[in-house]
């Protein structure tokens, strides 16, 4: 059977099962129905469940997006500006851009993030993994002993920029988590800039 336009099978269940644990989710909490209760909504087996996701926090979250290699080649080779905290800045807006839900879906994720601190919880986990990832791209990319200090406070500050992205977006819903990054991240940069005399 050939792909569809719809997307691959795989990715049409895997769509189907995100869809059913938000559903759930919303009408029960997150401790309000079980595994197997999910795949009985999504029509697919316990077992087949557990081949797309360990949990049902990642079944409500859905898949992390990887990052278009082109963007990781490009920052690897010293880019887009050669500005290293510029840098840093495209690599994880172009990271949050990546993770943004379907429109259609975007309300509802909103929603369940309100209500249930695990799935704030899980999301800063993605926050952080992300970081040590963009720690050692950082690392590759100087070509050099970089001061584990430096990559400490670099990581630091980036998780603490996608918390404070991921609230600001859930307090404005106009406005995306990449969006609210860049105002953070600029905040942020104007504190540290020489004030005139």
């Amino acid at each position: 059977m050939s792909d569809s336009a719809g997307g691959s099978r795989r990715e049409r269940t895997l769509r189907a099962i995100i869809r059913s644990a938000r559903e759930l989710t919303d009408e029960h909490g997150l401790d309000g129905f079980t595994m197997e209760q999910l795949a009985e909504r999504t029509g697919v087996s316990r077992r087949t469940l557990f081949n797309y996701v360990p949990g049902k926090v990642d079944a409500v979250l859905g898949p992390e997006k990887t990052l278009d290699p082109a963007i990781i080649e490009a920052f690897l080779a010293g880019g887009p500006t050669g500005d290293l905290l510029v840098d840093v800045k495209e690599i994880v807006r172009a990271s949050l851009q990546a993770d943004v839900p379907d429109p259609a879906e975007l309300a509802a994720v909103r929603r369940l993030l309100r209500k249930d601190t695990r799935l704030m919880l899980a999301v800063h986990e993605r926050f952080v993994e992300k970081s040590r990832e963009l720690s050692d791209a950082i690392a590759t990319r100087e070509g050099r002993q970089v001061d584990p200090l430096d990559l400490r406070i670099i990581g630091t500050l980036i998780i603490s920029l996608c918390d404070i992205a991921l609230d600001e977006s859930l307090a404005q819903p106009t406005r995306t988590v990449a969006e609210c990054f860049d105002h953070a991240f600029d905040a942020m940069s104007s504190l540290f800039a020489p004030r005139p005399a």
